[in-house]
């Protein structure tokens, strides 16, 4: 399971949830958090445009199309199956703070309801102990549950930055993760951010290797320079 904090926004059809999705990224954004976002669709996934050269790519039968910029990349690829929360993380969102996924409310992904009384007459049924929080203009009596006005956007990602301590403080139950690095035979010191971020850059290439989806330990060497004795051809540029 990936340990990046994913935090799943719920809600009835229409309550909010882009909206409140589309305010509450730039306010973590400009605390300095990396976030990655996931909208759940049930139905044909459909992206592209009709006549683009990405979209003639795919119709002439790419399994997988990339558009590459100097400003971002795109992807769309086929799959089998409806990807899990953790193996989209592992694989596309493994450099973020935290992940946003808008949907997933049969999870036990923790949630946010965005609720709106004007439109449904309760909020979502079936709430548990996964339930962090709910936006509302009009919230339940008695709900039990921090609760946040729509426009209350600084308080959300104030409680949300509590609930990122808390999911590193709980991320290893089972003892603390550590990186160590050598170049050329000498050990390189790592702040907490670059041990982070070259451990889960790391870990998230590995896992989405097929047979290592959950790796325990990893080792590394990179030797530059062709080394005789490799006859595979397994070279890095």
């Amino acid at each position: 399971m990936t340990r990046i904090p994913v935090v799943a926004v719920v809600g009835m059809p229409d309550c909010g949830k882009t909206t409140l999705l589309e305010k509450l990224l730039p306010e973590l954004k400009g605390r300095g958090l990396k976030v990655g976002t996931i909208k759940h669709h049930v139905h044909e996934f459909t992206m592209d445009t009709p006549g683009k050269d990405t979209w003639r790519h795919k119709q002439a039968g790419a399994d997988a199309v990339v558009l590459a910029s100097p400003t971002g990349i795109g992807l769309v690829r086929d799959t089998d199956r409806d990807l899990g929360v953790d193996e989209l993380v592992t694989r596309y969102l493994n450099d973020a703070d935290l992940v946003l996924a808008e949907g997933y409310k049969h999870t036990r992904l923790p949630k946010i309801e965005v609720y709106r009384a004007e439109l449904h007459p309760s909020p979502l049924p079936g709430r548990d102990a996964t339930w962090l929080a709910m936006v509302s203009a009009d919230p339940p009596a008695n709900l039990g549950l921090p609760s946040f006005a729509p426009d209350q956007i600084k308080e959300l990602a104030d409680f949300l930055e509590d609930h990122l301590r808390q999911a590193a403080k709980q991320a290893t139950p089972t003892g603390r993760s550590y990186i160590h690095l050598e170049v050329d035979g000498q050990p390189v010191p790592l702040n907490r951010f670059a041990a982070s971020l070259l451990r889960r850059g790391i870990k998230g290439m590995i896992a989405s290797l097929r047979g290592c989806e959950r790796p325990r330990k990893i080792s590394l060497n990179i030797t530059e320079g062709h080394n005789p004795d490799d006859h595979s051809g397994n070279h890095a540029d």
